[in-house]
């Protein structure tokens, strides 16, 4: 675990927070001048994705955490304050006691070794063997699983568990902290610093700039889980460009990441992205990095990968938004960022998990059965009437059948904090012309006709689904709660 003792992160930033856009008509300079006693709250995503060719269990990674910082004082130089992570566990924030338990009990069974009573064995001999090896591959899948959560847990505190500690940072992005450092994966520094991008000691960023620096990455042996620390040089360049969001600041960035050598490693990431600065509040808005590695292992494992690192600013409708585990934009809904599961794909699924007797001959391909929770979990939900969803109740309610049990739980769960999300998300609403709008949340949808709430006066009212435009009914029928 992370000791408690200052550190010092001044390139942080440059290594792991990411670029976006400046509006050069501002003329304005980005200039970290927090307000003090104000609170910022911040989502954190890591998505990372083996690119090793023939493998046939590829590493991919999706942790999220949020990232608060609290202000405690602030002058011309610096400010100071506190901050503190909660990670997620699975599609939900994290129960600090729960984590806790389950970081204990999982490294008391991973000590305790792997299990070798597998029970009675069949008495044919050959089917005694096969049930021999298959026990063993599984408790060995088990114990390397156990083995990931563990490293992952106590090497990157920042994402996977509770951290936090004090912060200072000067104006141009220089920072020192107190506590738990909350190291990242690979070459991307410390959770504290990770929004921040280190300035030049002028001030100077309206016209971009660049930075080079240098850092230590830990490299972990893949044969006994040994660490050897190097050097490793970073090239960031910043060039400005118009913001998303009128008012901020933003840039693009290209990274340029090397080093390894006395470590006996060659590792390099090539990087772009974006980063937006809000002078309003004194800190960076969002910002999203994309690199390719080469060189690093994950776990031990592998050497070439995709790493995303992104973070956004949560107001209150994007902080719903991150907590129901959606992008937080108020784009999250859309079908680009939240496919919608086709009719195609709904029947295939309930035809794979469709309730059958124990005398059937039918034999599920698992490898299919993943997929369809993949898909699943990373879509829209079905109409809250369809088959799919019914049928998927019905399963979770059978006693007799339980095996599925827990992908069900995870699919409904997610289906159902989406349609939750989904009720609280102020949008626009209009008829098929686009002549007429209003600003309202779902409340729910009926055969003929939707419940809105109104932003304006809070009153409930229902309106015909022919009278609205035809995204309006489609946002109604995926996302809608039916009416009772």
């Amino acid at each position: 675990m992370s000791r408690i003792d200052n550190w010092h992160c001044c390139v942080i930033g440059m290594i792991a927070g990411t670029l976006g856009m400046l509006n050069l008509a501002s003329g304005q300079d980005v200039v970290y001048t927090p307000a003090v006693g104000q609170t910022f709250d911040y989502g954190i995503e890591y998505r990372i994705v083996e690119r090793t060719e023939g493998e046939r269990n590829p590493i991919m990674v999706r942790q999220r955490c949020r990232l608060r910082y609290v202000v405690k004082s602030s002058d011309s130089e610096e400010w100071s304050g506190t901050y503190q992570t909660i990670p997620f566990m699975g599609n939900k924030l994290a129960n600090k006691g729960a984590l806790a338990n389950y970081h204990r009990r999982t490294r008391e069974s991973y000590e305790a070794g792997p299990n070798h009573s597998f029970g009675s064995p069949p008495g044919d001999p050959g089917m005694a063997h096969f049930h021999q090896a298959a026990s063993q591959r599984a408790e060995a899948v088990r114990m390397e699983q156990q083995r990931r959560t563990l490293y992952e847990l106590e090497r990157y505190p920042g994402l996977f568990q509770f951290c936090g500690g004090e912060i200072w940072c000067t104006t141009s992005g220089k920072i020192r902290g107190k506590g738990a450092k909350g190291e990242l994966p690979f070459a991307t520094g410390a959770i504290a610093g990770l929004i921040f991008l280190q300035l030049p000691d002028d001030g100077k960023t309206t016209s971009g700039f660049s930075s080079r620096s240098e850092s230590e990455l830990n490299f972990v042996s893949s044969d006994n889980d040994q660490v050897a620390t190097s050097r490793i040089s970073i090239f960031s360049l910043m060039t400005p460009r118009d913001p998303m969001k009128e008012g901020q600041l933003a840039f693009d960035r290209e990274v340029e990441i090397a080093g390894g050598v006395s470590a006996g490693k060659q590792l390099t990431l090539s990087g772009s992205g974006m980063w937006e600065f809000s002078p309003e509040m004194g800190m960076p808005y969002a910002g999203s990095v994309d690199y390719k590695i080469e060189g690093a292992s994950y776990i031990g494992k592998a050497t070439q990968f995709d790493l995303r690192v992104g973070f956004h600013y949560l107001d209150p409708v994007r902080a719903m938004l991150f907590d129901h585990d959606l992008l937080p934009t108020m784009e999250a809904f859309d079908a680009t960022n939240l496919p919608r599961l086709t009719s195609k794909q709904q029947s295939e699924m309930a035809k794979y998990w469709e309730l059958r007797s124990k005398n059937s001959v039918f034999r599920p391909d698992r490898s299919l059965g993943i997929q369809f929770t993949r898909i699943a979990t990373s879509s829209a939900p079905p109409p809250a009437n369809s088959k799919l969803q019914r049928l998927l109740k019905q399963e979770l309610d059978d006693d007799s059948d339980w095996k599925n049990d827990v992908q069900f739980e995870q699919i409904l769960s997610r289906w159902d904090s989406i349609r939750k999300a989904a009720t609280k998300f102020p949008r626009e609403w209009s008829d098929p012309s686009g002549t007429f709008t209003i600003k309202a949340m779902l409340q729910s949808v009926g055969k003929s006709d939707v419940s809105l709430l109104r932003l304006d006066n809070r009153q409930a009212i229902s309106v015909p689904l022919e009278k609205l435009s035809e995204e309006d009914v489609e946002f109604a029928r995926t996302f809608g709660v039916q009416a009772q």
